[in-house]
């Protein structure tokens, strides 16, 4: 069931503004489900690399500059990916 994104109110799939505020209906398109994915994938890795720094200091075959600079690097990316989605939601 869909859902408006002012008010939260229930809307039927045919309608073109909810019935309570009067806010338009915004479709999803690939172009969206692609971004979310993208967010939610980037999210994962860099929670793995957060847990990956402190795993290296212990490990000999990681590096802790290396694995310090992606996880930088992919939290710059996640933030960035959550601004693009958040101005879609707009």
């Amino acid at each position: 069931m869909l859902r408006c994104r002012d008010c939260n109110a229930s809307l039927k799939k045919d309608e073109k503004e909810c019935f309570t505020c009067g806010h338009p209906v915004e479709v999803d398109t690939r172009q969206s489900t692609f971004g979310r994915r993208f967010a939610g994938f980037i999210k994962v890795v860099f929670l793995i690399s957060l847990v990956m720094v402190p795993l290296s200091l212990f490990m000999e075959s990681m590096s802790f500059s290396k694995c310090m600079t992606t996880t930088l690097v992919l939290f710059f990316v996640k933030s960035s990916a959550d601004q693009m989605l958040e101005k879609k939601k707009s």
